[in-house]
């Protein structure tokens, strides 16, 4: 590999043909992630209030083994409290010592890429190498046009940004010349601890170009599948193993990810009181999505019911939201007919409360995942297709 030139959007393509890649040679299996959305559906409570309880959610999720806590990205609005997710990965670094942590997702449009890499370092030299990347194109115009970013642009700036974060890994110095950024010859006097951190790619499925990359490199595609069944999630799949096949070979060892609501009950009312929650988290999604959001009190935004919604009950069925044996049985058919590699579980949403989510979180570990441990003679960390990926090249 040489150890400059970095030019354009040539460069995965290069990476490629050389065999460097963020991701390393070796066996990754079954993972269990928590998902930290920090929303603020009651007006009531602080960002402080909404702050402290992640932090008591992640220490608990560290000590009953979880894999990784992952933190979200969204601006201007109540729909979540975390416009800098690389700042709570760093900051839980200094309050947790095992669990991995990772941007779900950094909107890599919305950045200043030099500033980006460096945080990255930053953080992994601070958790000691516990940093897990999570990248994504947006999907939010009200975000992007606060940022003066045409959205538009985001799955070319994505690009780019990809492109630069796998030549920073690869080798010093960085040189790169894009359509939307640059960066003239740059040595970095922070570097990550990792050479290969796990990388993680929301959306973009219907991107052949994407997903090609995603399987060349080794990267994980994730979606978040909010009441969606089985079968409509394996479509998901099919369209990212299609470009997985293509590329790498058998689509039954490709990594995949998804995003679930969980909440342990075996209370009825507490379990459509979940399912409401669930709602509320795609009514302003989809709002925001579809551009229909209204406003209210500055960044105070409007629930707004979206078309389709099926019965608070139905939406408890399709997700894992209920007794123990509801879950884990659910569970179980998603990992055999979609072959997991990675569960990232969505407790705290809307207002649950958070002793129930508490609660919900010690009960899915001590009761849900024994029971899917015992259905496949083996812990949850051996379940799924080991994924080999590629070493990154050490500079010549």
């Amino acid at each position: 590999m040489c150890r400059a030139g970095w030019q354009g959007q040539g460069t995965a393509a290069r990476l490629a043909r050389r065999g460097a890649s963020i991701g390393a040679e070796r066996e990754r299996k079954m993972q269990l992630g928590m998902f930290n959305l920090m929303q603020q559906r009651e007006r009531e409570k602080t960002p402080k209030q909404v702050y402290s309880e992640m932090i008591e959610q992640v220490q608990l999720g560290e000590k009953l083994g979880f894999d990784i806590a992952w933190f979200a990205e969204h601006h201007f609005s109540n729909y979540c409290l975390v416009p800098s997710p690389m700042t709570m990965c760093t900051y839980m670094a200094g309050r947790t010592s095992r669990i991995k942590l990772g941007p779900a997702v950094i909107v890599a449009p919305l950045y200043e890429p030099i500033r980006l890499l460096e945080d990255i370092a930053t953080c992994d030299q601070l958790s000691d190498g516990r940093l897990v990347l999570g990248f994504g194109s947006g999907y939010q115009e009200y975000e992007f046009h606060k940022f003066n970013i045409d959205l538009k642009t985001g799955r070319d700036r994505f690009l780019e940004i990809m492109d630069m974060t796998e030549a920073f890994y690869a080798s010093q110095p960085l040189n790169y010349k894009g359509k939307f950024y640059s960066c003239p010859e740059t040595y970095f006097s922070v570097r990550p601890i990792q050479r290969s951190p796990d990388v993680f790619v929301a959306g973009l499925f219907n991107d052949p170009v994407t997903q090609e990359r995603i399987a060349r490199n080794g990267y994980v595609p994730i979606t978040t599948t909010g009441w969606m069944t089985v079968d409509e999630i394996k479509a998901i799949r099919d369209k990212s193993a299609a470009s997985y096949a293509k590329v790498v070979g058998d689509p039954d060892n490709m990594p995949f990810a998804i995003q679930q609501y969980v909440h342990v009950t075996d209370s009825k009312d507490d379990a459509l009181f979940a399912a409401d929650n669930c709602r509320y988290v795609r009514r302003i999604a989809a709002s925001m999505r579809e551009k229909y959001g209204r406003l209210r009190e500055a960044s105070y935004l409007e629930e707004i019911p979206a078309q389709g919604e099926p019965p608070l009950e139905e939406i408890a069925k399709r997700c894992l939201i209920g007794s123990v044996d509801k879950i884990a049985e659910h569970l179980i058919k998603e990992i055999e007919g979609l072959r997991l590699s990675h569960l990232s579980c969505f407790f705290a949403f809307g207002s649950m409360e958070h002793k129930k989510v508490m609660r919900s979180i010690e009960r899915f570990m001590g009761e849900v995942v024994p029971k899917v441990e015992k259905h496949f003679g083996t812990k949850i960390a051996n379940i799924g297709a080991p994924v080999k990926r590629r070493l990154a090249a050490a500079a010549e």
